[in-house]
């Protein structure tokens, strides 16, 4: 009867991650998964798609540091990250579910509706819509020199 116990138990918590955090989809050309501590090591061809309000944000990149108890992703080299038409390109980018904001680095390219930003460095709150662009901000061919956010509001 212990061991019925014990066995189900376990099972449980092998179960977990993918019951509670099912939202989460990753794919890598190869990846480990620590079980203790929940996180995911993606090398090569990474993509995963991250829970934003309501909708999926897919990232894509050569590798990437999935945190799922934290709800976190790190990821770097050949970036893009795109969620409902809004397609951000760069070296590296560091997601965090609990504060609903992307952080952006590294020649980062941003399009969306015909407009081009170029700048430094940048952040994404999905919460507020607004992307806040900072270091040699062009924004459509036009430097601005104190940054700039933009609103998709």
């Amino acid at each position: 009867m212990f061991k019925k116990k014990f066995f189900a138990l376990v099972l449980a918590l092998l179960l977990l991650p993918a019951v509670c955090f099912a939202e989460f989809t990753v794919n890598s050309d190869s990846r480990t998964f620590n079980m203790l501590t929940g996180v995911y090591d993606l090398v090569g061809n990474v993509t995963v798609q991250f829970p934003a309000q309501g909708s999926d944000m897919t990232i894509k990149g050569d590798r990437a540091i999935v945190q799922m108890w934290q709800q976190e992703l790190h990821g770097n080299g050949h970036v893009k990250l795109d969620w409902n038409g809004l397609a951000f390109t760069c070296d590296k980018v560091d997601v965090y579910q609990k504060e609903r904001t992307a952080y952006l680095a590294g020649n980062l390219v941003f399009n969306h509706n015909g407009n081009h930003i170029t700048s430094n460095t940048g952040s994404y709150c999905w919460k507020t819509k607004l992307a806040v662009f900072e270091g040699n901000v062009v924004v459509n061919g036009v430097a601005k020199k104190d940054g700039y956010t933009y609103s998709f509001k």
